[in-house]
């Protein structure tokens, strides 16, 4: 399976719930590697196939993942 790194945004009604909403996050297959309680928002990572049950956890406003890219050096074949 393929890792995402992913931001989770928490609805500002849920605010004061979101080390339990960062649990129930863990529970449904997503690993927490930092809450910002301040900003309303959880990173972490999870498989790919999991961000659909991460979306639909209550109190979850939405769910972004990282995009990355690489590009190749200016001295390369390929651009």
């Amino acid at each position: 399976m393929t890792k995402v790194t992913l931001t989770v945004a928490i609805s500002e009604d849920c605010l004061d719930d979101i080390l339990e909403i960062a649990q129930k996050l863990r529970a449904v297959g997503m690993q927490v590697n930092q809450i910002m309680d301040t900003l309303g928002v959880v990173v972490g990572s999870s498989e790919a196939d999991q961000v659909g049950a991460i979306a639909q956890v209550e109190g979850v406003e939405s769910v972004e993942s990282a995009h990355s890219y690489h590009l190749s050096p200016p001295q390369s074949h390929v651009q």
